[in-house]
């Protein structure tokens, strides 16, 4: 008798316990990605559920930047404008050059590291590594400091981009031809310049107030479009 009540009252904690798990509340706010530009090639990804990516944090020197919370780190060449971890507060797991090449993941995210080839030949040419990701249904790509037109198999590994964020100006080896064929091998819905505004020319511009913008998958654009973030 002893032993059946015992088991009889196991089956009602375990289903009170599956009950309770079953009813606990989900997320159930927008999927939305916010994309702030903290300046020079930094930008801070956060999902829908406070899930932070900074990429290539800068060293700010004399200017008053505070440090930026974060879950990764994601940092594309060895510069201090793109690998000053310092500015970065918490604890994040963080990926840096050669050592974030191949697939990672962190915090759930799945992260994929391409090592970018070069046709430059100069003894001091930087390593760099263009980086993938997924947030709230969006595919991001980070090229960092590219230098030639991204290759068919480079393309290949990245895979589909929603939100690219590409070089302009620095480093001067990335050309206009060089954007525009790695733009037509990515074909990317969202382009987001890298050091400079890359928006004289372009057919599809959106200037962004302020330094920070939200994107939901299902309202992407359909054709190309550029978005121009202005610093603070």
């Amino acid at each position: 008798m002893y032993r059946r009540i015992s088991l009889l009252f196991a089956i009602l904690l375990l289903a009170g316990c599956w009950s309770r798990h079953k009813h606990e509340p989900a997320y159930t706010g927008p999927r939305e990605a916010t994309i702030e530009w903290l300046g020079h090639g930094c930008f801070r990804v956060t999902s829908s559920i406070g899930l932070t990516i900074v990429i290539d944090p800068f060293n700010p020197h004399a200017n008053k930047v505070a440090t930026v919370p974060a879950d990764i780190v994601l940092i594309t060449h060895e510069e201090d404008t793109s690998n000053y971890t310092d500015l970065v507060s918490g604890s994040p797991i963080i990926f840096r050059s050669s050592m974030g090449a191949g697939v990672n993941r962190a915090s759930g995210v799945l992260i994929r590291g391409i090592q970018t080839s070069s046709e430059n030949l100069a003894a001091n040419a930087k390593l760099n590594v263009a980086y993938t990701w997924a947030m709230d249904g969006i595919r991001f790509c980070d090229l960092g400091a590219i230098e030639d037109a991204v290759t068919p198999s480079e393309a290949l590994n990245i895979g589909n981009v929603d939100v690219l964020f590409m070089p302009f100006g620095v480093p001067q080896n990335f050309t206009e031809e060089k954007r525009r064929i790695t733009i037509e091998r990515l074909r990317p819905r969202i382009i987001v310049p890298i050091m400079g505004d890359w928006s004289s020319g372009q057919a599809n511009v959106v200037h962004i107030r302020g330094n920070r913008f939200t994107l939901t998958a299902s309202q992407l654009p359909t054709i190309t479009t550029v978005y121009v973030p202005s610093i603070r």
